[in-house]
């Protein structure tokens, strides 16, 4: 679920340069990459929070791969985040 908006992304970023190329529409094509790109700016990112907060410490690679091999699908930004408290 967390890959929906930035496929949504792609997807119509490529449906504009389709409109353009296929429809020669170019204001129609520059207005859906433009749409792409503010949701690629307002969507969160694939990667998790990632933040500079290192009041845990260092993480231990060896409790984040074993907290990922728990807990699969989570990203690395979570695990770290998860083992450090």
């Amino acid at each position: 679920m967390k890959y929906v908006l930035p496929a949504l992304t792609v997807l119509m970023a490529a449906a504009g340069l389709a409109v353009w190329i296929f429809a020669d529409n170019l204001l129609l094509g520059l207005g859906l990459v433009a749409l792409a790109l503010l949701l690629g700016a307002v969507a969160p990112g694939i990667v998790g929070r990632l933040g500079t907060d290192n009041s845990g410490g260092d993480a231990d690679p060896a409790r984040v791969k074993e907290y990922r091999a728990q807990h699969p699908g989570t990203t690395i930004a979570d695990a770290i985040r998860a083992t450090r408290q």
